[in-house]
């Protein structure tokens, strides 16, 4: 599988943006803090491995919609609740933002060597259903482009 966007993106501008997140940034909208953010990426690069399963929560019929809206490199809708019905935060598992930081780079490295060795194993995402490596990907873009703007650490951007 060559480099993707997508995979460029998590390897160079987000290991950027995420150099720059500090506890002083304040969220635009929900209740996370920066380090609640990161734990939150850290454990959807786990469900996209297969390391922790959370119930698909659409219709089956509704996956191809869903996962196209997943996959297209357009702000996320914000406040969506949590798929499994808790919108309370996490205790959080690290002892710091910067162990926090360190751990998402690591996952995203996991992440991305997985894909490479099994580009064909599916995980399922709770709202897109099953989903394949390269559509793991365009959503983990999507998914942290939605975070970094929640931070300021990026601007918004266009919908198209």
């Amino acid at each position: 599988m060559e480099i993707t966007s997508a995979e460029q993106y998590l390897q160079e501008d987000a290991t950027g943006s995420l150099a720059e997140l500090t506890t002083d940034h304040s969220a635009a909208w929900g209740k996370m803090t920066p380090q609640h953010m990161v734990e939150h990426l850290i454990i959807t690069f786990k469900m996209s491995i297969g390391k922790i399963n959370i119930p698909i929560i659409t219709k089956e019929e509704d996956w191809p919609k869903t996962k196209a809206y997943l996959m297209k490199d357009s702000p996320m809708r914000r406040n969506v609740p949590s798929p499994v019905g808790n919108n309370d935060l996490l205790p959080l598992r690290f002892p710091d933002l910067e162990s926090a930081k360190a751990k998402l780079l690591q996952e995203r490295d996991s992440f991305l060597q997985f894909v490479k060795e099994k580009p064909d194993f599916l995980a399922n995402h709770p709202f897109g259903g099953p989903m394949n490596a390269e559509e793991w990907l365009l959503f983990h873009r999507k998914h942290f482009k939605h975070h970094f703007i929640q931070f300021g650490l990026i601007p918004d951007y266009e919908q198209n």
